[in-house]
């Protein structure tokens, strides 16, 4: 670890030194080359134009000594005094850098006092700057006294409310006195909820019809009234634990003219249950798929009661949604609700905006004293916000602190009524959208105060240059001239469009273009990397920046992250001693005989420490495992590709100890036969194996046991070689194959088969007997057979007839 920090401050020492002598000879106000380089990678004079602290020099042919040198630079890296840099000089020509930030303040109306006065200072603020330049300016928020103030009580009133609901009638004057003392504009109203009156989340079947929210009351002064709303709204029974208590509070912060809500008050809602709550997708129960929309649908019946009826076609509202509404409203809310569902709601009121858990009494006896401890806290306390695109960053400070220093933070608090807060407002411009030009409206406002500080931000991310008309002289009539380069049309190409096929010129066969293959002709990849000239699309010209280096093919390679020696002030101490490969990844390749990070140390010609304590009469240089170079050992690797470890290569890795281990602790293996010679440690047996200090790292053998093959584990050190090494006594083992199963299994299945081929043949002959049976009746039934008598047929009777037989002479 030493040795790395002690690198890193050598590597910034010479760094530094350089970057100190390139400003000597140039005159040139000192600046960091990676951040020249920085610049150096834009191409356009709008995208050099977004970055802090880049430059753009619209003069034709900037370069020194006829090499091309980037446009986009550092803002001080120009000089208008560098008269013996002239050509490198951009003194007279338009430098295009970030615009000057102006803040202009449009509306200022002074910090009230008492009633409706103005609680935040600035109103409206119109702001014109460039990207990535922070802007600064101030708001004040004070806390006015006597601030109408509107309450909305909003119930759950299932029966296990019950005593809480009659608990809030006999209270309810107690509520509008505690109010009335803190501002004597003060307006109070009443809502109720159940769940969705449909199964499986409330029982349709009750005397009187359940609903999800009903407005009872509008924002009134009048309490009688609101005890009178309270005591008349009966309770019903519900068939699940949660309740639909977010939909409610939905309806209750957007519907603004039906609850009464008032533009210039502060509005507060009290959210009474002592049940969890339904959200997002547990509509799905019901067979609703359709998210909330966060509109108000809350209409008024025949009976002049205001009912939420979109709960049969709408889906509990998510938290983001909830949220969200709650800060577009500006509203603060309190769950007052009891010990047993605390936890939920404090989670809950974590993940909205402008929320806070308080516990209430089973009966709701200390409603008054919570709701105006709730409100101190909040009236005491202020949260600045904003409203902004993912385009603009924004941050606050504030010396709200009891120590009156200035820390970054959004929020103070202990404020007293009348006294002033100043907020330190920063905004920056991080990225411009496709880098046009854009206006943006931010909004700031404290969380809960329905009041606002629009911010009118103009960010110009354009060159006005960029939109120069096609210019005949200055492009050869190919392309157009914009802030000192050429954009070339179609077909064109080179620093004044002079290549293409308008010129004549036939491509060289033998050219690589300036491209690599797999980007083709994408025009979202720049010629040349984006780092040099393309030369009729032959060959590109690269441009490397003072001390530093650009080449390839398509100047796709540079040593801007090879370190630079502190000695001579080149890039790995220069082509003699290293050099930077292309992405090499920062590191020197250094050539034999040097050194170091950068290459500038030579090695020491003694080779004596790269043998171990006498080893050098045995001629073991590195123990015959690797090669010594500058004096250190370079381990070679095992056949099996494991490399040998140690200062001298003396740790052989896992696959060389197997056969030692195994023959020390089971002696087994082919090492046994000759008594485990040339194993110079010992085993130890061990019931478990594990890594207990640094460099341990576990191995493993396979041998055959018991008729199984099993694997035993060993512990090895790849940074100490151990004269002891624990193994374990216990391997795991495969188990063998049951042979019974697997014939009874194959026995079973040739059974099977051959039943189903049996079967299968007796409903098939079965079938076709059937059909040859069916087939003869139909044949019988059709055939028609010749009538006729047969000359050589007898009949088996005879008649014979009695001549003398008279029956009508007997007597």
């Amino acid at each position: 670890m030493k040795m790395l920090i002690l690198s890193k401050l050598f590597f910034l020492s010479g760094f530094y030194l350089i970057q100190w002598s390139e400003a000597q000879r140039s005159d040139i106000t000192p600046r960091s080359l990676s951040e020249k380089n920085l610049c150096g990678t834009y191409t356009t004079c709008s995208e050099c134009l977004q970055q802090a602290g880049c430059a753009w020099c619209s003069k034709k042919d900037f370069s020194n000594n006829g090499k091309p040198l980037s446009r986009c630079n550092p803002t001080d890296w120009y000089s208008s005094n560098n008269d013996h840099l002239l050509e490198e000089s951009c003194s007279n020509f338009v430098i295009h850098s970030t615009i000057n930030t102006t803040i202009e303040i449009i509306k200022d109306d002074p910090l009230g006092n008492q009633g409706n006065g103005n609680q935040l200072r600035p109103q409206k603020i119109l702001i014109r700057a460039g990207p990535n330049k922070p802007i600064n300016f101030q708001i004040k928020f004070r806390r006015v006294a006597g601030y109408p103030v509107d309450l909305y009580y909003i119930m759950d009133l299932s029966t296990s409310m019950k005593p809480s609901k009659e608990k809030l009638v006999n209270l309810a004057a107690s509520l509008a006195e505690a109010m009335r003392n803190i501002t004597t504009d003060f307006r109070m109203g009443f809502g109720s909820f159940i769940d969705k009156p449909m199964s499986p989340f409330a029982n349709e079947i009750q005397p009187s019809k359940p609903y999800l929210f009903r407005h009872h009351m509008k924002l009134s002064s009048d309490a009688t009234t609101f005890a009178l709303q309270v005591n008349g709204a009966p309770t019903f029974d519900n068939l699940d634990s949660p309740e639909g208590g977010l939909e409610a509070l939905m309806q209750a912060v957007v519907c603004k003219n039906e609850i009464g809500w008032r533009s210039n008050s502060h509005r507060l809602i009290i959210f009474s249950t002592d049940a969890p709550y339904h959200l997002a997708g547990d509509g799905k129960l019901a067979g609703i798929t359709s998210p909330n929309d966060e509109s108000c649908h809350v209409f008024q019946d025949g009976d002049g009661r205001f009912h939420y009826d979109h709960f049969r076609w709408l889906d509990y509202p998510s938290m983001a949604q909830i949220s969200r509404q709650i800060a577009n409203n500006s509203m603060n809310v309190i769950f007052a609700v009891p010990a047993s569902v605390r936890l939920i709601y404090q989670d809950l009121s974590s993940r909205l905006f402008g929320a806070s858990v308080a516990e209430l009494t089973d009966d709701s006896s200390n409603i008054v004293a919570l709701v105006q401890e709730q409100y101190n806290k909040i009236s005491s306390s202020v949260k600045m916000s904003h409203r902004a695109s993912k385009y603009v960053s924004v941050s606050y400070s504030s010396s709200c602190s009891s120590n009156g220093q200035s820390i970054n933070t959004n929020r103070c608090d202990g404020i007293k009524t009348g006294s002033t807060v100043t907020f330190n407002v920063t905004i920056s411009v991080n990225k411009c959208p496709k880098g046009n030009n854009f206006e943006e409206v931010i909004e700031f406002f404290p969380v809960g105060v329905n009041e606002i500080v629009t911010v009118g931000l103009d960010v110009i991310c354009q060159c006005g240059c960029d939109e120069t008309t096609t210019t005949q002289n200055e492009c050869s009539g190919a392309g157009k001239y914009m802030c000192g380069y050429c954009v070339c049309n179609p077909g064109f190409s080179g620093s004044s469009c002079e290549c293409g096929s308008g010129t004549g010129r036939k491509p060289n066969p033998l050219a690589k273009g300036c491209k690599p293959p797999h980007q083709g002709n994408s025009s979202a990849f720049p010629d040349c990397s984006g780092r040099g000239s393309c030369i009729c699309d032959a060959a590109c010209n690269c441009r490397s920046p003072p001390g530093r280096k650009v080449w390839g093919d398509f100047c796709e390679c540079d040593d801007f992250a090879c370190p630079i020696s502190p000695i001579n002030q080149l890039v790995c101490s220069g082509p003699d001693q290293g050099t930077c490969p292309c992405n090499g990844g920062g590191v020197c390749e250094c050539l034999p005989g040097w050194q170091g990070n950068s290459c500038q140390s030579k090695c020491p010609e003694n080779t004596e420490t790269c043998y171990a304590s006498g080893e050098i009469s045995k001629g073991s240089m590195c123990s015959d495992r690797g090669t010594c170079n500058c004096g250190q050992c370079l381990c070679s690797k095992t056949k099996e590709g494991d490399p040998y470890t140690g200062k001298f290569c003396e740790i052989p890795p896992c696959n060389e100890l197997k056969e030692c281990v195994q023959c020390k602790a089971f002696n087994t293996g082919p090492l046994s036969k000759d008594g485990c010679r040339n194993c110079e440690f010992n085993v130890t047996l061990v019931e478990e194996i594990k890594e207990t200090k640094e460099g341990d790292q576990i191995c493993s053998f396979q041998q055959y046991q018991d008729g199984l093959y099993c694997n035993f584990f060993f512990v090895h050190n790849r940074l100490k070689m151990e004269s002891n090494i624990p193994v374990g006594e216990k391997g795991e083992c495969s188990e063998p194959p049951n042979i019974i199963a697997i014939v009874s299994g194959v026995a079973g299945a040739i059974l099977a088969i051959g039943l189903l081929l049996l079967l299968l043949w007796k409903i098939l002959t079965t079938i076709h007997d059937r059909l040859e049976y069916a087939k003869f009746l139909r044949d019988r039934d059709l055939a028609k057979w010749p009538r006729g008598e047969n000359p050589i047929y007898k009949r088996p009777t005879t008649i014979f007839l009695n001549p003398a037989y008279s029956v009508g002479n007997e007597e």
